[in-house]
This record gives C-alpha cells, structure tokens and sequence, in this order.
C-alpha cells in the first residue's frame, strides 16, 4: 500500500496510543537505554501517526515516543503524518510490528496473527469464523489444513469446502511467503499457533519480560500442568529478577 505523508515535528502530549499496539511489555531498561540514544545521536526514524480531530494517533514506534516521553527532555518528536482509515492504520501497525528485531516467540506468532487478520477482514466470510484475530486465523488455518490432509488421502472434499480454499489458499500463502522471515502456513498452524491458543496470561507475561523462546514456553507450560508449586517456584525466580 503506497500512502503519501508529509514528515513533522509533534509536540508528545498530543499524541494517543495505537488501538492496534498488541504489545504490552516495554521493557524500561531498555526504553532508558533507547532514549540515551536518541539524546545522543537524535531520532534516527520517525513515528508513524495519523490526524484524529485536534490531535494525533500514534501507528508506529511506541518505543520510540515512549522513550522520549518518559525519559527525556525533548520537546518535539519526528513524525511521518499520513492520513489513513482505520484498516489501513492497523495494517501499517501489524507490518511494522512484524519488522521488529527483538520481538520475543510469542509476541512474533501474535504479531503474524495479527497481520493474517488485517489483511483478510473485510471480506466478510473469513469475518465470520471467530469474534477475535485469533479464533479466525486458527479457523480458517484449520479448515485448509483439513482439505490438504484429505486431499493427501484422496477423501471426498465438499463443494464448498473446496469453494473457501481456492479463495482463501491464494492470499494465506502470499501473506507467508511476505513475512520477513518466510514461513510455510501449515508449519505455522501446527507448530506456532497452539502456542498462543493454549497459553495463560501469566505465562505471556513470564515469557514477554525473560524473552523466551517457543522451546522455554513450552517447558514452562508443561511444569504448570504437572505441578503447581514448581510452576510457582519458577514465577518466584522471576519476579526475583534470576535468570538461568
């Protein structure tokens, strides 16, 4: 999607939170250390943000405003303004999301939820198969899943079902093959997405602030369903601020 803007400097304080930001751990050691930077070497990238009325919302780069907010002195922030409706806004959010270096496992399979969904949900189909990005990604991931597995079989395919992958195959697999790191969207269903499907909110947060991988989550989740109190040994540990 091209989209025009022009590039401005923005008081902070007049700047709203992203509705799209699915991330909600930032780290303040490294947001201090983000702002150091920027004191030092200036903003290097502007922040995305788009006109609402008498003040702006921000699309792209909550470290980076957060930085500046919280610990600095800095009066204006650099900011690309663009004038976008909501879809356009969420999907500039999940794609910039996506780019990021230092996105945990978890918050990497939430954030290709999230740009599988922005890209999708206006047609009205794939809408209706769950009240949130995650419920219809996993839906839709499944129902065309089923038809490869008995299309290996050689198994009787409804009409419609097979109606719902030549329609939605083409897209899934452009989404995948996109992702800066290319990902097969089978893999994903099965390995990545029940991650976050069986996940509790704990274990996010455990996960997020210690930046585990796919493999520790894992781990983690099995000691909560096979012990209670090793599950909250582990917590203990991390609240203490003690890392293996």
């Amino acid at each position: 999607m091209k989209t025009t803007y022009t590039i401005k400097d923005i008081q902070p304080h007049l700047i709203d939170p992203s509705p799209f930001q699915k991330r909600k751990h930032f780290d303040p050691e490294k947001l201090q250390e983000l702002a150091a930077s920027i004191e030092t070497d200036g903003q290097i990238e502007p922040i995305i943000i788009r006109p609402i009325k008498d003040r702006f919302e921000l699309i792209a780069g909550e470290r980076r405003l957060r930085a500046i907010k919280q610990y600095t002195q800095i009066n204006t922030i650099q900011a690309k303004l663009i004038d976008v409706n909501d879809l356009q806004a969420r999907r500039i959010s999940a794609a910039e999301n996506i780019q990021r270096e230092n996105l945990s496992s978890i918050e990497s399979i939430e954030a290709i939820v999230e740009i599988v969904d922005a890209h999708l949900i206006e047609d009205t189909e794939y809408a209706a198969m769950g009240n949130d990005p995650i419920n219809r990604v996993n839906t839709l991931l499944g129902k065309l899943n089923s038809v490869v597995n008995n299309q290996n079989k050689n198994a009787t395919i409804s009409d419609h079902r097979m109606q719902q992958v030549h329609k939605f195959m083409n897209p899934v697999q452009k989404i995948f093959k996109n992702l800066p790191k290319r990902l097969e969207w089978k893999s994903f269903y099965i390995n990545d997405l029940p991650l976050i499907l069986e996940i509790c909110e704990d274990i996010r947060q455990i996960s997020l602030e210690n930046q585990l991988n796919k493999s520790q989550v894992r781990a983690i989740t099995e000691v909560k369903k096979t012990s209670t109190k090793a599950f909250q040994d582990i917590v203990n540990i991390e609240g203490s601020g003690v890392t293996s």
